[in-house]
């Protein structure tokens, strides 16, 4: 499926979502801002933007088989998500781009641990400007690259998963001095993307894929994939929070988005299925 047609498909969900008052897809600033979850008798689920075509899909496709139940979804960086949580928002469901953010607000006591299930899986890769001379991962250390960008890995997974690959590859402290941590994971891509750094830490397709409207694929290209072994497997996580009032109704969209119709719905955009979680 061409970019074009991924984000027509798209917004044609949307609009016949927000017609039908089922799905609202708040997409903040990247800096954060902005009120806290919408009020609404339906189930608020969080979600990070980098997935906002996928996840879009596959909650249309859940409505369509459940809709006596309304489901609002937020999309926004999963650190803003995070820390709305932390500071009094009450989704229903938490969605995480990887193990990091979930762990933290499970062991902090927003999440039911008990529901927590992988609903995808992604490969981490180097991309770079195309007018870049980069082969491969370990060409990064050489006098010609200056600067990676990359999310920071205290507060994003994608930034967590690349610390792993790096430090099992031999990487981190020789390019410790090239990494140009970001808060934010897009920002990191985007400084690849603009040209502004040498290279840069991402997801294979996220948001490339599935978020094309946040990032060019076309301005960059794909280096190389870090080696599977090389860092825990991505595991794209979704629980449901201890203090969610529809409980019932977030565990209908929990099962429908690790069932075989939901993780076909989220492949539409490069998400692999938990399945191949190994």
């Amino acid at each position: 499926m061409s970019r074009t047609s991924q984000i027509v498909i798209v917004i044609v969900l949307a609009a016949v979502a927000a017609a039908g008052g089922v799905l609202v897809a708040r997409r903040q600033a990247e800096s954060g801002g902005g009120a806290g979850a919408p009020a609404s008798p339906g189930v608020i689920v969080y979600a990070p933007c980098g997935m906002s075509s996928p996840i879009a899909i596959a909650t249309q496709r859940f409505r369509e088989a459940n809709p006596d139940v309304q489901i609002n979804v937020v999309f926004d960086n999963s650190i803003v998500l995070v820390r709305k949580i932390r500071a009094g928002d009450r989704p229903d469901v938490f969605l995480s781009p990887g193990e990091l953010e979930m762990k933290q607000l499970t062991q902090e006591g927003y999440i039911d641990g008990a529901t927590v299930r992988d609903f995808g899986t992604l490969d981490i890769v180097i991309i770079a400007p195309s007018k870049t001379k980069l082969n491969s991962i370990r060409e990064l250390t050489s006098p010609s690259i200056k600067q990676v960008s990359m999310a920071d890995p205290k507060l994003n997974s994608v930034g967590w998963y690349a610390q792993k690959a790096f430090e099992n590859m031999g990487l981190w402290e020789p390019l410790k001095g090239k990494l140009l941590p970001r808060e934010y994971p897009l920002e990191a891509i985007t400084l690849a993307t603009t040209g502004k750094v040498d290279a840069g830490v991402a997801f294979l397709t996220c948001p490339l894929e599935t978020a094309p409207d946040k990032a060019d694929a076309s301005d960059v290209r794909v280096v190389e994939k870090f080696p599977r072994d090389s860092y825990p497997p991505v595991r794209l996580q979704l629980g449901i929070l201890k203090e969610s009032k529809k409980r019932d109704l977030g565990q209908r969209y929990l099962d429908f988005l690790t069932s075989e119709a939901g993780q076909k719905a989220v492949a539409t955009n490069g998400i692999r299925p938990a399945k191949e979680i190994q």
